[in-house]
Formats: C-alpha cells, sequence, structure tokens
C-alpha cells in the first residue's frame, strides 16, 4: 500500500496543479520514501527466511506509515494547488437501481487484491457501509416523492463517489482525487447521514424495497425493478409461470441464468407478481443474495415474509427451524436472486420443507454450475439476449413513452440500440440518458458515437461495464 501510494505520485503528477517551486522537494521526499520502503522489504524478507524476531521491522513499519500520513498532509497544504471544487449531477433516471448496481461495485472492490485498489480500501469500506445505510433508510420514500431534495443529493454525492474512487483506482488524475475529492465526497456523505438520521421517526416504518406477500394480508412494496419497462421473453414468462402453477407436487426449482444485464432479476419479478402467481401460492418471499450474505440473517427476512413479522435477530434462536415450521404445510414460493455459490444455495435451502404441496424455488444465478446443482425437475432457463428490434422496443418507450420515434431519429436510434448487445439493462441505461436529451439527430449522432467506446465490442465487455462499473458517458454529453 505504501508502495502503491508513491507510484501513484510519480505516475500521475498533476502537472497543472502542482506548486512547480516545490516540485524537485517533492521527488526528492518520494526518492527518500522509496529508498526506506525498499530497505523494510528486504529486511522483512531477510528475517523471514532466517525466521528471527521482527518486533525492529513492526517499529520500522509504524514510523514509515507515520512519514506517508505527513506526506499526504504535506501534498494537500505545500506541493499541490487545491482544484475548484465541482458538484457533480446524477445523469441517470432510475435512482434505485444505480445505488444497487453501485453497492453491488464496491462490494466487487472491496473483494480484490489490486494494488491499486488496497490503497483506498478503508476508503471504499467506509462509503459502501454509508450509502448502503441510507439506501436502506430511504427505502420507497424516494420514490413516492417524500424528502425528493434530499433524495437527490444522495444520488448526485454516490455518483461523485464512485467517480472518485474510479478515478483514483484507474490513475485518472489520481492523486488529485485521493488528497482532495474523496475526503471530501465522504464528509458530504457523513453528512447526509446525519441529515437523514434526524429523520428516522418521519420515516414510514414499513418502507422497504422487498416485494412481499403474507398469509394475513397481502403487502406489495416498491423492488428495484418495479415500474421498469420490460419487453421481450413473452416465451419465457409463459413457461416459467406454467412451470409455477402446474407441474409435479413435489417441489421443484425455476433457474434463469445468464450474464449480468441479461433480465434475470427482471424476468423473475415479472413472473412473482403475476396475479395468477399471487393467487396459486400461499406463501411467498424474495430474497436477494449477492456474495456477501449472511445466513441468518437472509432466513431470518424470509421469515419475515412469510410470517408477516419483524422480528429480530437473537443469539438463542434458531431461524432455520423456525422458518421450516413456518413453511410446513404450506405451498410456498420463495425467490433467491443472484447466488453465486452452490455452497450458499445448499445453506439457504436446507429449512426449506419438501412436502408434496407444489411449492417453488425460483434461483437466478449467472453460475450455471449453481443452477445445475440446484436442479430437480425443471431445466435451467439460460436467458437469451434481446433481439435488435426488442432493444430498439425498450430504448423507444424509455425515451418517447407512448409516443412514436421520429423519422429522423430511426435510423441512429436504431444504431444505438445495436450497442446495447443484447443486454436489457445496458439498454434501459442508455435509455435514462438519452430521454433527458433533446430529441435531435445531431445530438442522438454525438450519443452513437461516444457509444462506441462506452459499450465497446464484445457481449464479455459489456458484462464488466454493467458488472464492476455502471459507467456514464463523457462528461459533454451528460444532461
Amino acid at each position: 500500500v505504501m508502495m502503491e501510494f508513491l507510484l501513484l505520485i510519480l505516475s500521475d503528477m498533476p502537472k497543472d496543479f502542482i506548486h512547480h517551486d516545490k516540485l524537485f522537494d517533492l521527488l526528492a521526499h518520494v526518492g527518500t520514501l522509496t529508498r526506506e520502503v525498499s530497505t523494510l522489504v528486504r529486511d522483512l524478507e531477510e528475517k523471514l527466511r532466517n525466521k528471527e524476531g521482527n518486533n525492529q521491522t513492526n517499529c520500522a513499519t509504524l514510523d514509515l506509515l507515520e512519514n506517508i500520513e505527513l506526506l499526504k498532509k504535506d501534498l494537500k497544504h505545500v506541493y499541490l494547488k487545491a482544484p475548484n471544487s465541482s458538484q457533480c449531477c446524477f445523469p441517470m433516471s432510475d435512482g434505485p437501481l444505480f445505488m444497487h448496481l453501485l453497492h453491488m461495485h464496491l462490494n466487487d472492490l472491496l473483494d480484490s487484491n489490486a494494488y491499486s485498489i488496497s490503497l483506498i480500501k478503508e476508503e471504499i469500506e467506509l462509503v459502501s457501509q454509508e450509502l448502503e445505510f441510507i439506501r436502506s433508510f430511504f427505502g420507497d420514500a424516494a420514490e413516492q416523492g417524500l424528502y425528493k431534495d434530499i433524495w437527490a443529493r444522495v444520488l448526485d454525492v454516490a455518483y461523485e463517489a464512485k467517480d472518485v474512487i474510479d478515478s483514483i483506482i484507474v490513475r485518472d488524475n489520481g492523486l488529485l482525487h485521493l488528497i482532495f475529492s474523496l475526503p471530501i465526497t465522504i464528509k458530504k456523505i457523513k453528512l447526509i447521514k446525519e441529515e437523514i438520521s434526524a429523520l428516522d421517526e418521519n420515516i414510514p416504518k414499513d418502507r422497504g424495497l422487498i416485494v412481499v406477500n403474507s398469509p394475513k394480508k397481502p403487502v406489495e412494496r416498491k423492488s428495484l425493478t418495479t415500474d421498469k419497462i420490460i419487453v421481450g421473453f413473452e416465451e419465457e414468462t409463459n413457461l416459467i409461470l406454467r412451470k409455477l402453477t402446474s407441474g409435479p407436487a413435489d417441489l421443484d426449482v425455476i433457474s434463469i441464468t445468464g450474464m449480468p444485464g441479461s433480465g434475470k432479476t427482471t424476468l423473475a419479478y415479472k413472473v412473482y407478481n403475476d396475479k395468477s402467481v399471487s393467487r396459486h401460492f400461499d406463501l411467498r418471499a424474495w430474497c436477494t443474495v449477492d456474495q456477501g450474505y449472511d445466513e441468518k440473517k437472509l432466513l431470518n427476512k424470509i421469515f419475515n415474509q412469510v410470517s408477516d413479522s419483524d422480528s429480530k435477530l437473537s443469539e438463542n434462536i434458531d431461524v432455520p427451524d423456525k422458518l421450516r415450521k413456518q413453511l410446513y404445510g404450506k405451498r410456498y414460493l420463495i425467490v433467491l436472486d443472484d447466488v453465486w455459490e452452490t455452497t450458499t444455495w445448499d445453506e439457504l435451502t436446507r429449512p426449506f420443507p419438501k412436502a408434496k404441496k407444489g411449492s417453488r424455488i425460483i434461483l437466478t444465478t449467472r453460475e450455471k454450475e449453481v443452477a445445475l446443482h440446484g436442479k430437480l425437475y425443471t431445466d435451467p432457463l439460460d436467458l437469451r439476449l434481446l433481439r435488435p428490434d426488442e432493444s430498439w422496443e425498450l430504448l423507444e418507450k424509455r425515451a418517447f413513452g407512448n409516443e412514436s420515434c421520429p423519422d429522423e431519429l430511426l435510423d441512429v436510434g436504431k444504431e444505438i440500440a445495436e450497442n446495447c448487445k443484447g443486454l436489457p439493462l445496458v439498454a434501459d441505461l442508455i435509455a435514462g440518458v438519452i430521454a433527458g436529451r433533446e430529441k435531435k439527430r445531431s445530438v442522438w449522432l454525438e450519443v452513437q458515437s461516444s457509444l462506441s467506446s462506452f459499450i465497446l465490442n464484445s457481449e464479455v465487455e459489456v458484462m464488466k461495464v454493467v458488472e464492476l462499473s455502471y459507467d456514464h458517458l463523457p462528461h459533454h454529453l451528460k444532461p
């Protein structure tokens, strides 16, 4: 981490923001610290080979870390000029979706061992925790128009945080962002967290982003996919509906596989909320799993949905047992969204009764191995990509609503749709960008030109854009 910081100074020196009369002094300072780091590494390797104690090395490490922190302060107050502060504005139309993808992105960064990420891992973890608290706190409030101004600021600062963190990692003015922008952004996030914490008594207690159904009274809460335009997959939808409402009386698993952004969650949500499905099952629950899951918390979340309760976790409560008892004798439907590992599947499904009640589990996963592992009767559905005409239909509906696209925009609009590579999420993100733009050919051509570098030329590259970055158009194209 120390070496990565020094390399960042040398490789990403912001020429326009350094006090040039201090440059040689800075380089000498960096050179001295670099030699100290090299000496420390050699001493540590020598002591490990000779199996000697490393007390002296530990003291040297602490001294070096202290010198690194002093250099950071000097960079801010002595060597570098502070850039003009700028206000990031959230350019997309789907705030909850962005926050969800940003949460995934930050978790992926935390799982990485890359040196460029280790430099700011503590800051990434802090941003992730604070934004997740804010996201869970708001729930439906932002979508209902409550505290609209604060929600807009939340999206702006979350967008800013992503931009700053990614810039440091790829060394795009990374040193400036590390010394100036990141601390400012974290401070903004903390201030917003303090502000919304004071609103706790005014936020409805039944807030949430989970779609639930209970035996006592059906409750529909806002999901990340609510109100999203869904096109295509009619055959797939009908197939899954048949598998859910007919077939064997034994428990069955309907798996939906596909790359990130291919529409797995959206399709699962569509069938989960179909009226024929809600009438068919006694109990329903939706659970998003992802990589950093907590088994006990997720099972308790499922229990709360199928029991219409809000029980808190306790050390002496056997959560799997109480969930098994609640589901026993009922026809249930449980969605396990975004399962990554076969072991995760085994742990989460262990409490689900296998009685002949016609119960079903919907599994969404990007890993075909997980789907095959969970298979009982029904073969996994490998979700196809959207056809070009379906991608265009999605773009057109998002950009024009119930109106038709003007003739002069048709050809360039369809070229933009081609760049979506058949991924619904990519099409939706792009549509969110162009929806706020002027409906002029010159503007759309500019967007189309920029998308050639934004979307890239292969499905794998598109997957990385959607899964890890939620990238945006260049600044001059942002609405």
